[in-house]
């Protein structure tokens, strides 16, 4: 009797968390993206938070090298205060959008306020046809993680509903 009550707890538990785990990873790469063609090689960036950002590089590749130690110039454009970028490139925070481009981190920057920044970049070497930059909220490595909380909760929510099937029919 009491496996009649937790397996079916345990079904719903699971199907509420892949739910709310879904959610979350698209709120996370689903965010508001700035897109910076090569081709600018100045621009103005509108950031409307303060916090820290990275800067992304798509290719519309499945394989090959993504061009990183790109020098990034940030200055507010209000004071023309230089904000420092830094060279990261993020292998965790790699992952691919709907149309199959690979976007991978390969600078990051924190602001204090939000506002209008100059954003400013070297040429470079190795570009590609339909090659660009996005400038969003940093994601670190929260999307990884958030695989993993999608795969247990899957999994919770699989056994769960066998479970429940196989107590309810008298199996276990």
């Amino acid at each position: 009797m009491l496996l009649k009550i937790i397996f079916p707890l345990v079904f719903l538990a699971g199907l509420w968390l892949l739910i709310k785990s879904i959610g979350r990873i698209i709120h996370i790469y689903g965010g508001k993206k700035i897109e910076v063609p090569l081709s600018h090689l100045q621009s103005q960036l509108v950031l409307s938070e303060a916090g820290q950002y990275e800067i992304a590089y798509r290719r519309r590749a499945l394989v090959g090298v993504i061009p990183t130690g790109i020098a990034f110039t940030l200055t507010r454009a209000t004071d023309q205060r230089p904000i420092p970028v830094t060279n990261v490139v993020n292998h965790l925070g790699s992952r691919k959008d709907m149309t199959g481009s690979r976007i991978v981190p390969i600078a990051e920057f924190s602001i204090s306020e939000p506002g209008q920044f100059a954003f400013a970049f070297a040429e470079i070497a190795g570009q590609k046809e339909g090659d660009m930059l996005l400038v969003m909220k940093k994601t670190g490595a929260q999307g990884f993680l958030m695989i993993f909380a999608i795969l247990g909760s899957a999994i919770a929510t699989i056994a769960g509903l066998v479970l429940s099937i196989l107590a309810f029919l008298g199996k276990l």
